[in-house]
């Protein structure tokens, strides 16, 4: 490597101090001083594939939470969709992806909020078939009033998820701020050990408790941002990459290692290494997209203690 270990930026050392946190330590922590070992630090490069990038930072429409994926499909097509209730949007990711594959950013924004009576319900789920002397008297899903079962349905976000073999207990939260939808609701204080059948599954609400709450109306905006997989990658590493323009050639030995593998240095990092991570470094960590001769990259940096002693 050419010239002397070169003093990091501000930026870079916060950027490697936050790294511990990604740590998996293989010996112990050691002392800094004398000829004690010292933490590698670790650069990845791995291969962002269309796909890839798809699956990273968008979510299918249809996958959406369930009380915001209409209010996301109303936005989509050109219109704001709002949702009103105690469960919001449930958007995981700052994009949302249809079948076209059409890409949209997706903003939301609390337009109003209202303090309301929240009760707490504590869901246990059975199977129909699982009680040896028939099930108990229970009262059928689609026989709740709709604003109790779009809130069962908003808690559990994916309704395929209680199906599920063992499933666990899950909470739900009813609150509303109409008192006509409160005064229609099955789920109140004093109704405890509520049964409810649903196709084929037998679930148990037992009240946990009445607190006041935030019930809020959410809009819901969408712009495209892509019409195809490449340009959507290409949009999300113009927002949130990082490009590495005119490495030398010590850099690019540092990049092209961490492409095969990895490249790893303890400290005092060598100046190509240093300028490597300092290009790639953001105000949140590090990019999670890199650019390098005309390819990206999803960017991994940890810090791995290997030379700890076993056994400790």
């Amino acid at each position: 490597m050419s010239g002397p270990p070169r003093r990091l930026s501000r930026r870079t050392v916060a950027l490697l101090t936050a790294t511990a946190s990604l740590t998996t330590l293989s010996g112990c922590f050691t002392d800094d001083g004398g000829d004690a070992p010292r933490a590698e630090t670790v650069l990845r490069l791995d291969e962002a594939s269309l796909v890839g990038v798809s699956n990273e930072f968008s979510t299918p429409v249809d996958f959406v939470g369930h009380a915001g994926r209409t209010a996301v499909r109303t936005a989509i097509d050109g219109g704001e969709g709002t949702v009103d209730g105690y469960y919001g949007p449930g958007v995981s990711a700052p994009y949302v992806v249809t079948d076209g594959p059409e890409y949209y950013r997706i903003e939301t924004e609390t337009v109003d909020s209202v303090a309301a009576p929240g009760y707490a319900y504590t869901v246990e789920v059975d199977a129909v078939d699982s009680f040896l002397l028939g099930p108990p008297s229970s009262v059928p899903f689609a026989d709740l009033p709709d604003h109790d079962r779009d809130t069962v349905l908003d808690a559990l976000g994916d309704a395929s998820l209680v199906h599920a073999p063992h499933y666990p207990p899950f909470g739900v939260k009813f609150a509303y701020a109409s008192a006509e939808r409160r005064e229609r609701s099955l789920f109140v204080p004093g109704n405890d050990d509520q049964r409810v059948e649903w196709d084929g599954e037998l679930l148990r609400f037992a009240f946990d408790g009445e607190r006041s709450v935030e019930v809020r109306t959410v809009a819901v905006r969408a712009d495209r941002v892509a019409s195809s997989q490449r340009d959507f990658r290409r949009a999300v590493g113009e927002e949130r990459g990082r490009s590495i323009d005119d490495p030398t050639a010590d850099q690019r030995a540092v990049l092209d290692a961490a492409i095969d593998s990895e490249h790893a240095e303890a400290p005092p990092h060598s100046d190509a290494f240093a300028a490597v991570i300092d290009a790639i470094a953001t105000e949140e960590g590090v990019a999670p997209l890199v650019r390098y001769d005309g390819d990206w990259y999803f960017a991994r940096l940890a810090r791995s203690d290997r030379f700890g002693p076993p056994g400790c």
